[in-house]
């Protein structure tokens, strides 16, 4: 899979109304009309990247990934664009780092590409990937560019469910020594066995179109990325 903000459209489906597991994911968003307005039927739009890419192990992601670190998601600060693809912006509380220079205690932005697009009553979702969910914990593995305040997570693979890192993982090494194997031991060790993935010839094309807010310009009052240190 290549990580891009160029979308290929050639593959796409949509899903209606009987999408329950997608709908009951957007509960929690409000906004979303089902019926009864003037807008069209919900809809659900699978968009999917071009394949030059394998991220399906750990090894690989992590290699691909610039910040790795497992974070609890505090609230869905709301939906920005770049290159005419929607990416929901999420606040998210960095619980422990495994790679990469964020701070545990502080609060970060994360985006998801994907989104929610109320003028039209439909939902973008990137290689099948849900909308993640307030409350919920994952290990997130991302890339940030140069000139965002952002962190966007890799596509299908880069928001793994995990509520605690100190759950057991037998296969794990015992990286800190504790005399036990657990989730934040496989982590660890995923970032020292790591391997970079051949993405093809094809280098990442830097993005045309600037959003709109930055995620400090959103006048939601919700959090911002933060220091602990401050």
């Amino acid at each position: 899979m290549k990580f891009s903000s160029n979308v290929s459209r050639l593959r796409k489906s949509f899903i209606f109304v009987g999408a329950g597991i997608v709908v009951g994911s957007l509960g929690a968003w409000g906004g979303v009309q089902m019926s009864g307005d003037d807008r069209p039927e919900f809809a659900v739009e699978y968009a999917h990247a071009s394949t030059i890419g394998d991220f399906s192990t750990d090894e690989r992601l992590v290699g691909f990934a610039d910040f790795v670190f497992h974070g609890t998601v505090v609230v869905r600060k709301g939906t920005t664009e770049i290159d005419g693809i929607p990416e929901t912006q999420w606040a998210v509380k960095v619980n422990e780092v495994y790679e990469g220079t964020l701070q545990a205690g502080s609060t970060t932005v994360v985006n998801q590409t994907g989104g929610y697009d109320e003028d039209t009553n439909s939902l973008m979702l990137m290689e099948g990937d849900l909308p993640l969910e307030v409350g919920e914990s994952y290990v997130f593995s991302t890339r940030k560019m140069s000139d965002r305040a952002w962190y966007t997570m890799v596509p299908a693979y880069g928001a793994q469910p995990v509520g605690s890192t100190t759950q057991p993982f037998p296969t794990a090494e015992d990286m800190d020594g504790d005399g036990t194997s657990t989730v934040g031991d496989h982590w660890k060790q995923m970032v020292r066995d790591q391997v970079e993935p051949d993405i093809g010839a094809g280098a990442e094309p830097d993005p045309t179109d600037e959003p709109s807010e930055q995620p400090s310009d959103v006048p939601t009052g919700e959090p911002e990325p933060t220091d602990p240190a401050d």
